[in-house]
């Protein structure tokens, strides 16, 4: 595990940091990167200072086609150096991961839940939000359909209060 860590988690972070910039370019099947509970962690530890929006989702979930949209529009509306987007798709099949960002126009990182992930961050159904504080303090963790409003006014919140 250890290993993997020292090897997966500079090309993840590299990824995260050039994706946050990004607008919705084409991204190669081969850039979707996977990443597990441990890999969650690091994550959000490599961002503290920031708010981490983590969408945890599937290509095939309607509520999650419905969401997704959103999530593009607030991207667009918060600075990369004060709120981090990353997606986690739940999907066995890269493949149609892949099919699926282009279809939504993905503007942010998305990366493939694989090995303990479920278990470990207690995900049970998708979507699921968790969104970070500035500290890496879990603040929310909804399960189900989340509003654009309702989290453009979290995310203010959140970057209102003082570290």
């Amino acid at each position: 595990m250890r290993t993997c860590l020292r090897r997966c988690l500079p090309a993840l972070l590299l990824f995260i940091i050039a994706a946050q910039g990004a607008s919705a370019a084409p991204v190669n099947l081969e850039d979707i990167k996977g990443i597990d509970a441990s890999g969650l962690i690091n994550l959000i530890a490599v961002e503290k200072g920031k708010v981490v929006v983590v969408n945890i989702f599937a290509s095939w979930c309607p509520p999650c086609r419905e969401e997704i949209p959103g999530l593009v529009n607030l991207r667009k509306d918060f600075p990369a150096d004060r709120v981090t987007f990353v997606g986690i798709s739940v999907d066995k099949e890269p493949k149609a991961l892949y099919a699926y960002m282009g279809e939504m126009h993905v503007n942010y990182p998305v990366l493939l839940a694989e090995g303990d992930f479920m278990q470990r961050t207690g995900v049970t159904a998708v979507p699921q939000l968790l969104v970070y504080d500035t500290k890496g303090d879990l603040q929310i963790n909804h399960r189900g359909l989340v509003q654009e409003a309702a989290l453009r006014t979290a995310l203010n919140s959140l970057l209102e209060k003082k570290p």
